[in-house]
């Protein structure tokens, strides 16, 4: 297998998901970019859901070995929380798709293991506490971690000082005592009116 070619249909299929989309990006697409025929992509990758799982697999086997470094209580959320974010740095390009591509999110094999990371660290990050309240916290935490990376136009989060202040948001969110100053109550929701159809 010519690993150059892998490399680079990897690398356009990334760009190209992150753009049109996953559902929107035909392997006709990719080999017309690349300048060579479906048959080549083919060659390569069986299918597009394999391409897809060669771009997420490494990211999600990265968050297990993270969370499984992390299951024993001398672990602290801070350490939890700074390891997870490497590893989110390690793959940047990668986490978007993840976070905003609907049909990765409720793909049959990735959706699953994705909301499976995100229960086993909301655990860990609540714990000992099992109430309501600390898991919001915990789920709040974890997108302190994942919006920045998101962001558009992107964050620069190669300075250790912007990780550390990063890590430092998200574990202030755990803290069941962290209040804000001159702390305002939450406006009640509002039901949300929709126009009638009947004329």
């Amino acid at each position: 297998m010519d690993e150059r070619m892998d490399r680079r249909i990897a690398r356009l299929a990334l760009a190209r998901f992150r753009v049109s989309g996953f559902v929107g990006t035909s392997i006709a697409d990719l080999a017309g970019a690349l300048g060579v025929s479906k048959a080549a992509i083919y060659y390569h990758y069986r299918s597009k859901d394999a391409l897809l799982h060669r771009l997420i697999d490494p990211l999600l086997d990265a968050i297990d070995a993270c969370i499984g470094d992390h299951t024993t209580p001398a672990r602290t959320p801070r350490g939890l929380l700074g390891a997870y974010l490497a590893v989110l740095l390690a793959h940047r390009q990668v986490v978007p798709l993840i976070a905003t591509d609907v049909a990765v999110l409720n793909h049959p094999r990735i959706g699953p293991r994705v909301r499976a990371q995100n229960q086993q660290l909301r655990t860990l990050l609540a714990a000992p506490d099992t109430d309501v309240a600390a898991r919001v916290r915990a789920e709040a935490a974890l997108g302190a971690i994942w919006r920045p990376l998101i962001a558009e136009p992107p964050l620069d989060l190669t300075d250790p000082t912007h990780q550390h202040t990063l890590i430092d948001a998200a574990v202030a969110t755990l803290q069941p005592n962290h209040t804000l100053p001159d702390r305002e109550p939450v406006p009640a929701a509002q039901p949300v009116h929709t126009p009638s159809t009947r004329t």
